[in-house]
């Protein structure tokens, strides 16, 4: 049996329901676009010039920050400015482009500048990278049989970005060792700007085959991030390295080097990603002597996490042991798991 709602109880039912449904709005974010339209939802962050708003009636809905002329937020949120620094509160705007973060417990009131906003709300700074492994074996006239592993880490905050690389291949011919190299990379690279960096860089390397017990080069330098966005990657970068070529059997060098480079990515379709990463090192004072290193590859993803990956990797010495050649030239296919 359904009860009837009292004559008297009426009024009451419809001022709660009026409340209710304007505490709704008032409890949620608006934003007011340059053209007038007004937007109530969520604001769930700001990355790369890009505010996602979630609203009930259209789901998450992206757009140019640049493109807004008010926002109002009701809950607190994780402000990151270009400067590094990180406020936590509510906001809304102010006249001349401005935002005011509301006081805190710790802090009072901040104005900014929207210029100054680096993002909302970015997600957790985690680590990211590959492992892969790739190899032959043959058996018949001759045995042969060769296997390389790699791995490469990174991390990328609004400010910083660190990268790790490891590359060993190994080859042997009737059980005769043919092939035998490592290589490795750790860089620290710190944004004065959003496009402008400074870097610091070290490489190691070692191969018998090429009379390298080990070649060194660490140093500093500058750079210049041109794209980055989930299409397109390209970097440039210039600067010193302090070189040390420690051989088997011939003589040791050092001394200084200039260092010029790029890294560069490109999706070409959603199934092919060209990658090309290169570094050249001319020797500061008599000689001439340089070196360089290119690493070119294609990556055809098979899942979100798995990838083929086929290498060409080029090391070229101008002034190599008596006996060796001055290029050594690799081809590396690779099965790789993404994290």
């Amino acid at each position: 049996m359904v009860k009837r709602i009292k004559p008297l109880m009426l009024p009451w039912v419809i001022l709660f329901t009026i409340l209710f449904a304007g505490l709704d709005q008032v409890l949620a974010d608006r934003i007011v676009l340059e053209n007038g339209d007004a937007l109530t939802g969520t604001v769930e962050k700001v990355i790369d010039g890009r505010l996602t708003f979630v609203t009930d009636y259209a789901g998450p809905i992206v757009i140019p920050f640049s493109k807004i002329k008010e926002i109002l937020t009701d809950k607190p949120l994780e402000i990151h400015l270009s400067n590094g620094e990180i406020l936590k509160g509510k906001i809304k705007t102010l006249e001349d482009k401005k935002l005011m973060v509301e006081e805190t417990p710790e802090r009072p009131p901040a104005t900014i500048e929207m210029k100054d906003l680096a993002s909302i709300n970015p997600p957790p700074v985690k680590w990211t990278g590959v492992v892969g492994a790739g190899g032959n074996l043959q058996k018949g006239n001759k045995d042969r049989a060769s296997g390389f592993v790699t791995a490469e880490a990174r991390r990328r905050t609004e400010r910083d970005r660190m990268k790790f690389r490891y590359l060993f291949n190994y080859g042997e011919e009737d059980s005769e060792v043919t092939t035998r190299n490592h290589y490795g990379e750790a860089k620290y690279d710190y944004f004065f700007t959003k496009k402008f960096f400074g870097y610091v860089g070290l490489e190691l390397y070692n191969d018998k085959f090429k009379d390298t017990k080990l070649r060194t080069f660490v140093g500093p330098g500058v750079g210049y991030q041109v794209w980055e966005d989930p299409v397109k990657s390209l970097l440039f970068e210039a600067g010193l390295a302090y070189f040390n070529l420690d051989r088997y059997e011939g003589q040791d060098q050092s001394g200084l080097t200039a260092r010029l480079g790029w890294d560069f990515r490109y999706n070409i379709l959603k199934w092919l990603i060209f990658t090309d990463l290169f570094q050249f090192y001319p020797t500061i004072g008599e000689g001439g002597d340089y070196f360089f290193r290119n690493e070119a590859a294609l990556a055809i993803p098979l899942s979100t996490q798995w990838s083929l990956k086929l290498a060409n990797i080029v090391d070229y010495n101008s002034d190599p042991s008596p006996g060796f050649e001055r290029t050594d030239v690799q081809y590396l296919g690779a099965l790789q798991f993404s994290f």
